[in-house]
């Protein structure tokens, strides 16, 4: 096998998907990088368009070869080119390009959803998807991110997810007052989560239809979203600490929805 370049016009496609937000959707492609995320996409049955494997490295091209692809193109890839395109600073030994995962925010909505994630203009990657990774863990049937949210397919955005991208179905781009509209019209209760929220989230019922709004990193969720939703909760903090990274504060009731659950099945 030939090892291709970073001149290579699947090089150049590679590093345009990485980079360029427009192209990813233009193309329905993204990347993910490592052998971890390549495991998890066979796991749930979303198979590679191409993989790009570090020059010489048999021991990941065998361990690809047993992962179950049918027939995987596998393209071995000079060391300076991977050094070129890799998102990090110790690029992964192994690229690969995936289809985007098609989810109808419709037909999430139709399936009578019980416990949903709701991403206002969360901006941060590592949020981003640390939110998609948390929400999968918990048990949650869907993440929405609002309109000016970070695109779901940045490259960071999927490694924060840790595969969990290929878990849960997530949904972009959403309007959020329409978000709460039509969730109070299927009788699920809207929360967000704020630092001035009068209701402790451990004190708040999470076995009826929920769901969880957390906002911007900076400025937390608006006057026109708060206004228009159930009820706002918080998390008590001790004297001086006035808010938690959005993703924490998530991370934290999420769990409090599933402890809540499981008890409430016993």
């Amino acid at each position: 096998m030939v090892a291709v370049s970073k001149s290579n016009r699947r090089v150049r496609e590679l590093r345009k998907l990485l980079r360029k937000s427009s192209y990813r959707h233009t193309t329905k492609t993204f990347v993910i990088e490592g052998l971890n995320l390549l495991r998890e996409a066979g796991l749930t049955g979303n198979v590679p368009i191409d993989i790009f494997v570090a020059e010489g490295d048999r021991g990941t091209t065998a361990e690809i070869e047993t992962l179950g692809f049918d027939h995987p193109r596998i393209w071995e890839l000079e060391i300076e080119a991977l050094r070129s395109i890799g998102s990090t600073q110790n690029p992964q030994p192994v690229l690969a390009t995936v289809p985007m995962i098609e989810h109808s925010y419709d037909e999430v909505i139709r399936s009578l959803p019980n416990f949903l994630t709701i991403g206002v203009e969360v901006n941060d990657p590592g949020n981003a998807g640390t939110i998609i990774r948390t929400a999968a863990a918990a048990g949650a049937d869907a993440v929405v991110f609002s309109h000016g949210s970070v695109d779901i397919y940045n490259p960071k955005v999927i490694r924060a997810s840790a595969g969990s991208i290929f878990r849960i179905p997530v949904i972009d781009s959403e309007d959020a007052l329409s978000v709460i509209q039509e969730c109070h019209k299927q009788k699920i209760a809207t929360l967000g989560l704020t630092g001035k929220g009068e209701i402790d989230y451990s004190a708040c019922d999470l076995t009826q239809p929920i769901a969880l709004f957390v906002g911007n990193e900076s400025r937390g969720l608006g006057s026109s979203i708060l206004e228009k939703l159930t009820a706002e909760i918080s998390i008590p903090m001790e004297a001086g600490v006035e808010s938690l990274n959005a993703a924490v504060a998530l991370s934290i009731v999420c769990f409090e929805v599933s402890r809540q659950r499981a008890l409430n099945d016993v």
